[in-house]
């Protein structure tokens, strides 16, 4: 399932595990320097291994110019540029299944609805709350395969929190019973085997 594309604003602020946050992130137009916001940008911020990594088409209200932005923030908050299209790495970040540190608003395809739409962002932010976010948990993968899904190899087995779980079936978008876990939303597992 690949993400929707969403306004960097809607996306922001993202906590780093060591505590670190990314609460803004602006970029001065390629055209006439004028400085965007988050708010001028569209695309994907996805958290991976520690490091934000941000892709997204920034249109400057000032001239009108549209380019894209392509970067790596790591969780001291040094930015690195991507050598990758802008474009390839947005479909790249969109298209990855949710990761261990994400908040679940970066999967969520709610829009503001035309009430709060107006407001200044932190009204809005309060007023179109996401959903609370699950309970962190500690997955821990194999390295063995027990065969292919959608061009990903199928882990033989997951820790979950110290617990084992071994590969019982493939159900897209499934709801796992008791005793059992969803790895990416696809790959159910079973505790005991």
């Amino acid at each position: 399932m690949m993400l929707p594309k969403k306004p960097l604003n809607q996306l922001l602020p993202i906590r780093f595990r060591n505590g670190e946050q990314i609460r803004q992130f602006s970029k001065p137009c390629v055209r006439c320097g004028h400085m965007l916001n988050a708010r001028d940008m569209r695309g994907a911020a996805r958290l991976i291994d520690d490091h934000l990594a941000i892709s997204v088409n920034a249109r400057c209200p000032q001239c009108g110019e549209s380019f894209g932005v392509a970067c790596i923030v790591d969780n001291q908050k040094r930015v690195r540029r991507v050598l990758v299209p802008a474009l390839l790495f947005g479909w790249y970040l969109r298209s990855l299944p949710p990761q261990r540190d994400e908040d679940r608003r970066m999967h969520a395809d709610e829009q503001p609805d035309d009430a709060t739409a107006d407001l200044p962002e932190p009204q809005q932010r309060q007023a179109v709350a996401p959903p609370p976010a699950p309970p962190q948990r500690d997955v821990e993968r194999a390295q063995e395969a027990v065969g292919r899904y959608q061009g990903q190899p199928i882990p033989a087995w997951v820790k979950v929190d110290g617990q084992t779980f071994t590969f019982e079936r493939v159900a897209p978008g499934g709801q796992p019973r008791a005793g059992e876990f969803l790895l990416d939303d696809c790959l159910i597992y079973r505790a005991g085997h």
